[in-house]
């Protein structure tokens, strides 16, 4: 899974522990959670990021949340993409990033191949479904 290269793979009930905020679960089937290293700044709770492989139809999708800190995410070779809370921005052809109303900063990925489109649609839904409050 993807998921297992990304952080350390642990129950949701310990790697809460590791964090410093209240992450958002996805309503989806949660198949794995782990604790990511922080986006920048020292590896810390109040850096550190969880991340929620789970069942997309036929599909895992990777979701991975950090605390939104004082400075500007890139992407695509250092070009700087304007996050607007609940508003996705590609960056990569299959994954997109949104940051939330609460200062998370999020990203969403397929473990494996997805038509890009389900990906855009999956973080929509994800979005109206509480994934941007």
């Amino acid at each position: 899974m993807l998921i297992d290269d990304r952080g350390v793979v642990m129950p949701l009930e310990e790697a809460v522990t590791k964090i410093s905020y209240r992450p958002w679960v996805p309503p989806r089937q949660v198949l794995k959670v782990a604790v990511i290293p922080p986006l920048g700044d020292l590896d810390t709770p109040d850096h550190r990021g969880i991340a929620f492989e789970y069942q997309f139809g036929n599909q895992a999708m990777l979701l991975s949340e950090w605390p939104k800190q004082n400075f500007t995410l890139l992407f695509l070779h250092g070009q700087d993409i304007t996050f607007t809370p609940c508003n996705i921005a590609h960056y990569k052809a299959d994954g997109v990033a949104w940051t939330t109303k609460t200062k998370l900063a999020m990203t969403l990925q397929p473990d494996g191949s997805v038509n890009p489109k389900d990906v855009d649609a999956e973080a929509r839904r994800l979005i109206s479904q509480g994934g941007c409050n």
